[in-house]
C-alpha cells in the first residue's frame, strides 16, 4: 500500500512470473491482502485505474470490511506433496532419507507429518520435486514444533519448520505459488 485517499488505496502495481504489469479490467473484483510482521488482512475490493507517476500502481476501492486473517508474516496454505526428510544429529551428519508428506507451507515455513517424534530446535534437510512455479528444492530447517495427532487410530505426528537460508528468489517463487492457491481456493468459494 502506497497511499490512501478517503475512498480509494493505492498500491504497488503486480508483476507476473515474467515481471509483467497485471491491469484488471475496471470494475473488476480482487481479493487482497495487506501483510505485516504480526499479522495478515484480507479483503475483497474493486479495482478502478492504474497509474505510473512515479511508480506504476493500481487505484482500488478502499474495502469497507477486512478481516484479520493470519497471525504470522506469511501466509500457510494446505498443501500435499512428497517431501524427503534428513534428520540431523548433534554431530552435523544426516540421517537416513525419510519419505513424508506436507501438511502445509509457507514462505518461511513448512509442516509435514513423521512416524515419529522430532525433537524442537532440531535441523533436517528437505527435498521437494516438481512444485508448481519453482520446480525442484533442496533447502535447510529448523523444527520448531511437534504435535502428536491421531489418524485411523495410528499415532503421527505434524512436525512445523522454519527455512534456513532460503534463497529470496525462491522464496518469492514460493510466495507466489501459496497466493496461487489462496486464489483458486477463494474463487472455488465465490463459484458455490
Amino acid at each position: 500500500i502506497e497511499d490512501m485517499t478517503q475512498d480509494l488505496l493505492i498500491v504497488v502495481m503486480p508483476m507476473d512470473e515474467k515481471r509483467r504489469p497485471i491491469i484488471p479490467k475496471e470494475g473488476e473484483r480482487l481479493y487482497g491482502m495487506a501483510v505485516t510482521k504480526t499479522c495478515a488482512y484480507r479483503f475483497f475490493t474493486v479495482f478502478r485505474n492504474k497509474a505510473a507517476d512515479p511508480i506504476p500502481v493500481w487505484h482500488i476501492v478502499k474495502p469497507v470490511t477486512v478481516e484479520r486473517y493470519q497471525n504470522r508474516e506469511f501466509v500457510r496454505v494446505k498443501v500435499t506433496f512428497p517431501l524427503r526428510v534428513q534428520l540431523v544429529d548433534t554431530e552435523g551428519t544426516l540421517g537416513p532419507v525419510m519419505q513424508s508428506k506436507t501438511v502445509d507451507i509457507s514462505g518461511n515455513g513448512i509442516c509435514f507429518t513423521s512416524d515419529a517424534q522430532v525433537h524442537v530446535g532440531t535441523k533436517a534437510a528437505l527435498g521437494m520435486d516438481n512444485i508448481p512455479g519453482i520446480g525442484n528444492m533442496e533447502t535447510m530447517v529448523e523444527i520448531a514444533q511437534c504435535r502428536q495427532i491421531n489418524v485411523d487410530g495410528l499415532r503421527k505426528f505434524h512436525v512445523g519448520a522454519k527455512f534456513l537460508h532460503l534463497e529470496r528468489p525462491i522464496q518469492n517463487r514460493l510466495i507466489r505459488f501459496i497466493f496461487d492457491i489462496e486464489r483458486k481456493n477463494l474463487s472455488k468459494g465465490i463459484e458455490q
